[in-house]
């Protein structure tokens, strides 16, 4: 027994002395490891290493490992391409690691990260024979095949360990990266998980800057984005935040503005845009293969053009290749649209997937003078309050509106019309074209419109006499051009017209034809009758040739000219027809002939007028000039002898028409009677049938 005690005591001294042996020696190596001299030899050998593998210049100050504190911390890091120019520099990286995770679950909790100084210049040629200054770090590490196929094949023999890693804190400051002509910086990123497992962060003074080329012209136009700060909360398991605030971004397309020298235009230019935004969004759900959320709060103001989005918000959904929209409101100064449901199919060049999108009804209230300073100047005192609705769809390049209805408050105004835009990526493709089924224009809302206009009023008396307006028609605007066509309706009888506005000319030209118009009721001259006729004119709109005209005659007309054809009218109960009129306007005075063509005679007239309000004050000069002496050439004498011919076929033509309309009036006649009169001897028969019937 005492045998087995005195074995049983050696053995345990000696496994006691060998256990005090190995964490001694543990202590030793860990203790040397831990030094900094040691950690500074290993990390010259190091450097050596990897200055020999990568043949360029490589430097780190120093390397901190703490054994105990299970951190690790590098000093200054830099690393040079193969041009001698420095490539990457890290002032510090700091890594708290809780080893006995990383050890026995394998589990990577990094309780702490830390990099700061992080600044990097890469560059990669266009031309494709060029490298980019980073790629022969990539090829040094890069595995042989031979070694990449053993990997593979250690893999799949192995199972799979799985580590998971877990980051409690995340701290990032003066970042600063260049990729060829683009650049970014991050002033700092914080990130911090609290004890319930959730996330929130913040990351402060985010910059960019880049190039864009235009493909067409190759305009250059510099973008530059600031963003003074983005925080991120993980309010529950299903609930998150995000806020961006004060988003500024401009553009520099180191080009005169697009409306130097053109006051009429508005002041929207994407190459000198100054765009200042925040937002506030919600994520109700988030994985791989879809994303739910809220836009909460976006306010967009472009200052530079006076664009300014003072609120939208809307629900949103990401599946796949497509994104849904719900409950969307937009809303600016005076306007406030809103949209039920909405769909985009998000663009794939690899894919071949085009970007499309389509709405449901827009329906919302707004005053023009919204996008009257950015759009269409002209449009500043338009305050005339509308209602529109419609159902909106495109590409990147087309837009389509259908079921477009605007209106007044009080419907005294109403437009029902399709359109849409075509050529968006081409200015001198673009075509904006509108089919308008029904306007309508009532009591004084004609006046009211035009008012909203800081524009020269001429024959506003004319258009009050023409009383409710009706029309349909088109229009359409293209690059310098605008043409309307269509039938106006109007107190005084209907137009059919054609307009064309010639913005590269400045001139508006067109053509007009009615039947049976109460000319003289919408021009104020009693003695006129209804008209029938056909007009083309051509108006000077150009500003500074009108204004020079002005100046040296006054006078409040339009200037230009127009020719017409009155195919019959009345004048003091006398009828006229075929009556070619030609007047021309200096802007003073209108001065106007009038030829009526007789087989002796032409009667002529010429007459003047200074006001279109005072068209009684006419002054009438007739005249008279007689065919009998008067010698015809041959070719006049033919086409009158072919006129007669001509006549005499018509009315040849039309004597054998009401002969053969004569001749079957007749047989249809005895086909009636002759039928009326089998009708009643079948008729008689039948009677006569009944009556011996009942005997």
């Amino acid at each position: 027994m005492n045998l087995i005690l005195k074995f049983i005591l050696r053995t345990v001294k000696v496994i006691a002395i060998i256990a005090v042996i190995f964490v001694v020696l543990i202590v030793s190596a860990v203790s040397l490891i831990n030094s900094s001299s040691i950690q500074d030899r290993l990390l010259a050998y190091a450097t050596e290493m990897l200055q020999e593998k990568l043949q360029t210049k490589v430097e780190i100050d120093s390397i901190r490992i703490g054994f105990f504190s299970d951190d690790i911390r590098i000093y200054h890091l830099m690393l040079e391409d193969q041009q001698q120019r420095p490539m990457l520099q890290m002032k510090q990286l700091n890594a708290e690691i809780k080893m006995m995770p990383l050890l026995f679950s394998k589990e990577v909790i990094l309780e702490e990260v830390k990099l700061i100084g992080l600044h990097a210049k890469l560059y990669k040629p266009s031309s494709p024979d060029s490298v980019a200054n980073y790629q022969f770090v990539l090829d040094a590490f890069k595995p042989s095949a031979k070694k990449e196929k053993e990997k593979k094949k250690e893999e799949s023999d192995k199972p799979k360990k799985k580590f998971s890693l877990d980051l409690n804190n995340l701290i990032i400051e003066d970042v600063d990266l260049v990729f060829n002509d683009k650049h970014a910086s991050l002033g700092s990123l914080r990130l911090h998980k609290n004890w319930k497992g959730r996330y929130s962060g913040e990351l402060r003074q985010v910059e960019s800057s880049w190039v864009h080329i235009k493909k067409r012209d190759s305009t250059r136009v510099d973008n530059h984005l600031l963003v003074d700060a983005i925080t991120y909360e993980e309010v529950n398991d299903n609930k998150r935040t995000i806020a961006i605030d004060s988003v500024h971004w401009s553009t520099d397309n180191h080009l005169p503005h697009k409306r130097v020298n053109k006051p009429k235009r508005g002041w929207y230019d994407n190459g000198h845009m100054n765009v200042v935004a925040h937002l506030k969004a919600e994520l109700t759900h988030a994985d791989k293969d879809s994303i739910c959320g809220k836009l909460l709060e976006c306010d967009v103001n472009d200052i530079a053009s006076g664009l300014h989005i003072t609120d939208l918000h809307l629900g949103f959904k990401q599946q796949a290749e497509k994104l849904y929209i719900s409950d969307a409101v937009v809303c600016m100064k005076n306007t406030k649209l809103t949209f039920a449901k909405g769909e985009i199919q998000l663009p794939s060049k690899k894919q071949g997937r085009p970007f499309l999108f389509h709405t449901s009804d827009i329906t919302g209230t707004t005053l023009l003078t919204d996008i009257s300073k950015p759009f269409a100047p002209v449009l500043k005192n338009f305050k005339l309050p509308l209602w529109l609705s419609t159902k909106f769809s495109g590409t990147d390049s087309t837009l389509v509106f259908r079921d477009v209805i605007v209106k007044t408050t009080d419907n005294k105004l109403q437009v029902r019309a399709d359109g849409g835009i075509e050529g968006l990526k081409d200015k001198y493709k673009l075509n904006v074209h509108f089919n308008i089924h029904k306007t309508t224009v009532q009591g004084n809302s004609k006046e009211r419109i035009i008012n909203q206009f800081t524009v020269r009023k001429f024959m506003m008396k004319q258009l009050h006499t023409l009383g409710t307006i009706h029309y349909t028609g088109s229009f359409n605007v293209l690059y310098k051009k605008v043409q309307f066509r269509g039938t106006l309706g109007t107190a005084c009888g209907s137009l059919n017209f054609v307009f064309q506005l010639d913005g590269l000319n400045k001139y508006l030209t067109g053509h007009v034809k009615t039947r049976d118009f109460e000319l003289g009721k919408a021009m104020d001259y009693p003695g006129l009758g209804k008209t029938s006729c056909s007009a083309g004119f051509r108006f000077d709109i150009s500003k500074p040739r009108t204004a020079q005209m002005r100046r040296l005659k006054g006078g409040k007309l339009p200037i230009g000219q127009v020719d017409a054809l009155v195919e019959e009218s009345r004048l003091e109960g006398i009828r006229f027809s075929n009556i070619a009129a030609h007047i021309v306007s200096d802007g003073a005075i209108a001065e106007g002939k009038i030829n009526m063509k007789g087989k002796l005679a032409d009667i002529l007239c010429s007459f003047s007028f200074t006001n279109t309000d005072e068209m009684k004050k006419t002054k009438i000069k007739p005249g008279i000039r007689f065919h009998l002496f008067d010698k015809k050439s041959d070719e006049e004498k033919a086409a009158q002898k072919a006129e007669k011919e001509k006549k005499k076929a018509e009315k040849a033509a039309l004597k054998e028409q009401k002969k053969a309309e004569k001749a079957a009036l007749k047989e249809q006649k005895k086909a009636e009677k002759a039928a009326k009169k089998e009708a009643k001897r079948r008729e008689k028969e039948a009677k006569k049938l009944a009556e011996s019937q009942a005997q």
